[in-house]
């Protein structure tokens, strides 16, 4: 081998051998070649889950792991791991934590157990409604940039799935702009591979997250059963006191439905979705899991179970003494479209012990551990709210007193769709 490489020719030759097989040995360390091992096991089906603009933590990570403990394939990209000297890595990152090892601490409650640091980047933000009012046009620009980058992930990642997970279909679901992601997401091409789509914590209407009309529809098939769930004080997408309705509300600088739902139910009447269930968390936030960690629970072993009858969850759970009261039925059209929204009241036991120990506290008769747990999730959630009204009051004070300011462009990509299609009519 010394011999050979005091060739310059063979040398170059050799060189370049090994790079290839760098390089082949690398793509496939990191590819879905690592699935394989799980073709016979027998899951119950795949997920590809969007996480928020904040990344895989919070209640993006407690959703990814209660999703995983049914037996369903979790495949979560993170927009915020590229290296930092990448294109991708300067429009997003964070340091990553080490690998989480057996003994590791991983209480499902820790708020963020990937990350060694704060985002940062070009395309990292943290929505407030005066920022948004400021300047409209460039909060467009970057929230549609940010919707290109997180389909552009979709179809990358759907794109290399192993040939039996598409065989057998797959999920999508997000939350928050993972969530937006999703639902505007346009899945024609995979067809019947992809089996159901949900939607936590954004409103499937037209806000200051959507760059226009248009881009509020569902944009995937209309024959994917769709979960929407959205909480009542969702501090970013509620109808009322939220930052959407803030920036609705500016009459010179702001953008959105004149009247906003708070959820996706009339968006995809009037789209005609064949089917689909929209939940309503009471007193629900942006985060959806400190209110109903245990309602989430339930649904989502319903949905991944029988996502195209998730629209008769009333009668579906009407024989069952605990589920039958989780949720009321407030509107409902079974002409045509199979289309349901329920109101969920706030739960009766508290959300950081699981359904089992709830009752087994019940059944022991130990009501005063319940009424302590209880307490002090709501000691903490009343201090979360009075946080998030506070914020909301100062974003609407400080909007008050920037009234000057010029409407909107509407300049991005879907305007000059919706220019073409007037011109062939």
């Amino acid at each position: 081998l010394d011999a050979a490489l005091r060739d310059p020719a063979a040398r170059s030759l050799l060189m370049k051998l090994a790079a290839c097989w760098r390089g082949a040995a690398a793509r496939r360390r990191t590819n879905f070649s690592v699935l394989d091992c799980l073709k016979f096991s027998y899951l119950r089906g795949t997920l590809v889950y969007a996480h928020g603009s904040g990344g895989c933590s919070w209640d993006n990570m407690r959703i990814c792991r209660m999703i995983a403990r049914m037996g369903i394939l979790v495949i979560a990209p993170d927009g915020f791991a590229y290296p930092r000297n990448t294109a991708m890595g300067q429009m997003r990152h964070k340091d990553l934590k080490p690998l989480i090892k057996a003994d590791d601490d991983t209480d499902y409650w820790a708020p963020d157990l990937i990350y060694a640091s704060a985002a940062d980047g070009s395309c990292n933000y943290s929505t407030k409604a005066d920022t948004v009012l400021d300047d409209p046009d460039k909060y467009r620009d970057l929230y549609e940039k940010c919707f290109q980058l997180r389909r552009s992930e979709l179809h990358f990642i759907i794109g290399r799935l192993p040939r039996w997970v598409k065989n057998q279909g797959f999920f999508l679901g997000g939350t928050s702009e993972g969530a937006m992601t999703v639902s505007r997401f346009d899945d024609q091409r995979y067809g019947s591979q992809l089996i159901g789509r949900f939607i936590n914590s954004f409103s499937i209407e037209h806000c200051y997250f959507t760059p226009n009309e248009a881009a509020a529809k569902l944009g995937g098939q209309l024959e994917v059963p769709t979960l929407n769930i959205i909480g009542t004080h969702d501090e970013y997408f509620g109808a009322t006191n939220s930052v959407a309705a803030l920036v609705k509300d500016d009459k010179v600088r702001g953008y959105g439905d004149v009247k906003l739902d708070g959820h996706g139910y009339d968006q995809l009447m009037e789209q005609e979705l064949e089917s689909g269930l929209i939940c309503l968390l009471e007193e629900g936030m942006h985060g959806p899991c400190t209110t109903h960690d245990n309602f989430l629970r339930v649904l989502f072993q319903m949905f991944f179970t029988r996502p195209a009858t998730a629209w008769r969850i009333n009668e579906l759970w009407n024989g069952d003494p605990y589920l039958k009261d989780l949720t009321q039925l407030q509107k409902q059209r079974t002409r045509g479209q199979k289309l349901s929204m329920v109101f969920v009241p706030k739960m009766d036991g508290p959300q950081k012990m699981t359904l089992e120990e709830v009752e087994n506290l019940k059944i022991s008769k130990q009501l005063h551990h319940l009424a302590k747990a209880m307490d002090s999730e709501a000691a903490a959630l009343a201090a979360e709210r009075g946080r998030i009204a506070a914020d909301l009051q100062a974003l609407r004070n400080n909007a008050c007193t920037k009234l000057s300011g010029r409407p909107p462009k509407n300049q991005n990509c879907y305007r000059y769709q919706t220019e073409k299609a007037k011109s062939h009519r």
